[in-house]
């Protein structure tokens, strides 16, 4: 599979994910896993955690030259986070603050995890991408029903 192929079937699975078309988002998803290297399917998860990143600026703009992206998670208090959801959200942030070397070592970690492991790691950072794009056009679309301010 060449680049721009794979490239398109990754937007095609955030596409479906995003319309909850949940099957067909994994189905692509296993079509470009089948015929990725470990390092095209990083690059895939980045294409992912770029297309969460560019939703978060169109939700609340770029941040300051000092500032970070934060993700939140449930409460540990609450019971353990399935590791592919911690990997997910944690993947994104640092991914949305650049902090590539952080990005390599959690994909690592999860190329080096259990088959399934990797299956849901990767489902879920399709799933938080999906989620967040989901959010952004419902506040989006909210902001554009309310009535003009008036300019004094």
């Amino acid at each position: 599979m060449d680049t721009p192929r794979r490239a398109h079937l990754v937007m095609q699975v955030l596409q479906h994910a995003i319309d909850s078309d949940h099957d067909r988002a994994m189905r692509l998803t296993g079509e470009i896993a089948a015929a990725s290297t470990g390092s095209k399917m990083y690059g895939v998860c980045c294409a992912f955690a770029e297309a969460a990143r560019q939703t978060l600026i169109s939700l609340y703009g770029h941040p300051s030259p000092e500032g970070l992206w934060a993700l939140t998670a449930p409460d540990p208090a609450d019971g353990p986070q399935h590791p592919a959801h911690a990997f997910s959200v944690r993947f994104i942030t640092a991914f949305a603050n650049g902090d590539m070397p952080t990005c390599q070592a959690l994909y690592l970690a999860m190329a080096n995890a259990t088959a399934e492991d990797y299956a849901h790691s990767v489902t879920a950072l399709i799933g938080v991408a999906a989620h967040l794009a989901r959010v952004a056009h419902e506040e989006l679309a909210a902001d554009a029903e309310k009535p003009a301010q008036h300019p004094h």
